[in-house]
């Protein structure tokens, strides 16, 4: 660090002097000049970094107990490393460990960094953040303030970070109701694995429709809005979310993870229901079979929009109609609804429409039980807020835009911005995710180790029985040699 500052001091200042000059005269403007000082600044902390690092790495060199661990393989190895605030190139040593005969750069390993990274944990938290929000081409652009990296690079970064991080313990909360709406987005895909294996209908269309699901738990509704406010302003409490394609057999799994959740988060024995709330689908209802005290109800936009279009034709009946609908299902008179969808019908003249008339009867009947809930219980009419969640945590980022996906990188996204949406930082993540993969590679050599050590005590064991026995071993005052010996074999 000395030598840096010394040669900034010798050399840099004189320059830092001329610029100065020349903005106190005017020939330059502030910005010309703060930029010119960035980049002066900028250098010096590379500088410093750069010198702070291959000082320790020659520590390391001259250590007594690294010459003893350690031979010297390669000297002067170059390594270029991307930080947010730019790239620096360094040098370190490669040595060879006389245990096991492997190479390892110890600097690398002091550091935290892999022999073959080349972004740092902060450069990719950034190109992250960027990415959540634009594209994998800004993501890219952000990595650091001087560099940046490819869209290639950064889908990898996408495609393998591990969302995955424990949930803090802390007390339950106890409410009574809990809520959950479910409803899915529309993305396009590029291919599912691979470019070209997207299937095709019969009139050889592809068939590109990635549908991400979301999840959100909450617990209640509050007005936000001010008192000179002149529209009313909501927000969902206690809000929490899960986002992910989760196709086919894997819905299951996510509604487990919802279980998971609301076992950890609140106290089982206060909470008495839970309303799941949707269009109908059979995802969002077969959540009821993995979650107990929940009940299915069917959201009021859903319910509207099929009974809006059974009733459009009419014209100045319509609305007539309409109320007669919603007056049966307040009675709860599944009849009368049928008899009200039948005299319709009559009035319907094309087939088009009459196709239209009958889908939403079975729509309304399909779903009467989770009609008859929002009738029922006051907690299951809380409103319909699903399609604006899906514009806000997916649709925004993965549809609203001409863009395609595929099946992971859709998968990714979406578990992405839901942990970011429910507060978690991308560099914890980040972190977690590393220090996860360390700890089973210490395990893993623990094991390795563990299965050398009962190999070899076994043959011992075998030499000591034609052989000889350890003196003394069978004395009550040689237990523990016994208890060490038993606890290594059997590990």
């Amino acid at each position: 660090m000395i030598n840096s500052i010394r040669e900034f001091i010798e050399k840099e200042t004189y320059e830092i002097e001329k610029m100065m000059k020349k903005f106190v005269e005017g020939k330059i403007d502030i910005d010309t000049y703060g930029k010119e000082l960035q980049e002066w600044s900028l250098k010096l902390t590379k500088d410093i970094l750069v010198e702070t690092l291959e000082g320790m790495d020659q520590a390391m060199k001259d250590s007594l107990e690294r010459k003893e661990a350690y031979v010297v393989e390669q000297c002067h190895q170059p390594k270029e490393l991307i930080l947010p605030l730019g790239s620096i190139r360094f040098h370190r040593t490669c040595y060879t460990s006389k245990k096991t005969g492997e190479s390892v750069y110890l600097l690398d390993e002091m550091i935290g960094i892999g022999s073959h990274q080349r972004v740092t944990m902060g450069a990719a938290a950034a190109i992250l953040e960027e990415t959540l929000e634009s594209s994998y081409r800004k993501g890219g652009e952000h990595a650091s303030l001087t560099e940046q990296v490819s869209r290639q690079a950064v889908k990898d970064l996408v495609h393998n970070t591990i969302i995955e991080m424990p949930v803090k313990k802390k007390e339950k909360t106890k409410v009574r109701h809990l809520h959950i709406e479910a409803d899915e987005d529309h993305v396009s895909a590029q291919f599912n694995e691979k470019k070209g294996d997207l299937e095709r209908d019969g009139e050889g269309r592809k068939r590109n429709t990635l549908m991400p699901k979301l999840v959100c738990v909450y617990e209640d509704i509050e007005e936000e809005s001010g008192e000179k406010s002149k529209t009313k302003r909501y927000r969902l409490t206690g809000k929490h979310y899960f986002c992910g394609l989760y196709a086919g057999k894997e819905n299951e799994r996510l509604w487990e993870e919802v279980r998971d959740y609301i076992y950890e988060t609140y106290d089982w024995e206060c909470l008495e229901r839970i309303y799941i709330a949707g269009d109908g689908a059979a995802w969002i209802k077969s959540g009821c079979d993995i979650l107990e005290k929940a009940v299915f109800v069917l959201d009021r936009f859903h319910m509207e929009k099929y009974i809006q279009k059974s009733v459009s034709h009419l014209l100045d009946s319509a609305s007539d109609a309409k109320n007669e609908i919603y007056g049966a299902i307040k009675e709860k008179d599944r009849k009368e609804v049928r008899s009200i969808y039948r005299h319709i019908m009559e009035l319907t003249g094309t087939e088009s429409k009459q196709k239209e008339v009958s889908e939403s009867l079975s729509y309304l009947m399909n779903n009467w039980e989770g009609i008859l809930i929002q009738e029922e219980e006051a907690g299951a009419a809380w409103g319909c807020h699903a399609e604006g969640q899906v514009s806000h945590v997916l649709s925004s980022r993965m549809s609203s835009r001409p863009m395609g996906w595929s099946r992971r990188g859709a998968d990714q996204m979406a578990k992405l911005r839901a942990y970011r949406m429910n507060g978690g930082k991308i560099i914890d993540l980040l972190k977690y995710q590393k220090e996860k993969q360390e700890k089973e590679k210490r395990l893993e050599k623990k094991e390795e180790l563990v299965k050398e050590l009962r190999r070899s005590q076994a043959g011992r064991r075998y030499a000591q029985s034609l052989q000889c026995h350890v003196p003394g071993i069978e004395a009550h005052s040689m237990k523990w040699m016994r208890e060490m010996l038993k606890g290594q074999l059997c590990g």
